[in-house]
């Protein structure tokens, strides 16, 4: 699938992260009432954040928000402490991973993940991720999570700003420890780590203004 990436600079690609959220969080899930009454909660960020599109034969698909640490803190400041994890680190949250519902399951989500590490280790020298993401039937982080190597940094919570959400948890993620991870011969396994992190060296040297660009997922099985 040919999915172009890239972040949100205009009017109309800023209109198209709204689109999809509409068709996701309200349409779909009925998670929102209407994406207007956002200004509060979703988007008091979106001074620092910046969004990456998925665009499908032009059309948007997906997208996730890439919020670098700054004075005003970072939206799970709300829910955790992360000063622990501030001094001599460089923290950077994801939020708003979503898809399209009919084109879910064919990688893009994983893709918009990928893209957003790559852009915050290049442009904002990440050395943590934080996401605030839904708990598993079991109450604990989703394995995929685990697996790239998130740990939860507190219990789960009800996410008030959802409609009849599963409960949420806040999880961390060390970069230079899961692409030391993705190295060794324990892990080389793993592909989801591989797909993060087998490269790191490489996007981490990068020009951080290089493009937002593609890279295959893994296969599944």
């Amino acid at each position: 699938m040919d999915v172009a990436y890239r972040i949100a600079r205009t009017d109309a690609e800023r209109a198209d992260v709204i689109l999809l959220r509409d068709a996701v969080y309200v349409r779909d899930q009925g998670r929102l009432a209407d994406t207007a009454d956002t200004a509060a909660t979703f988007d008091r960020f979106d001074g620092t954040a910046e969004y990456i599109v998925g665009y499908l034969d032009g059309a948007p698909v997906g997208t996730v928000k890439v919020i670098p640490d700054s004075p005003s803190g970072l939206p799970c400041d709300d829910t955790v402490d992360l000063s622990p994890l501030r001094p001599g680190n460089r923290l950077v949250e994801f939020g708003h991973l979503m898809t399209l519902p009919k084109l879910r399951h064919q990688e893009i989500g994983m893709a918009l993940m990928r893209q957003a590490l790559v852009h915050g280790v290049r442009a904002h020298g990440a050395t943590h991720i934080i996401g605030d993401f839904f708990v598993d039937d079991s109450g604990g982080l989703r394995s995929f999570y685990q697996d790239i190597g998130f740990v939860a940094l507190g219990e789960p919570y009800t996410d008030e700003r959802f409609r009849g959400a599963p409960l949420s948890l806040v999880a961390a993620l060390d970069v230079l420890e899961a692409a030391r991870a993705a190295r060794d011969d324990v892990h080389r396994g793993n592909r989801v780590l591989q797909y993060f992190f087998g490269d790191y060296d490489s996007y981490a040297s990068a020009d951080p203004k290089e493009a937002v660009h593609a890279h295959p997922a893994p296969a599944a099985g």
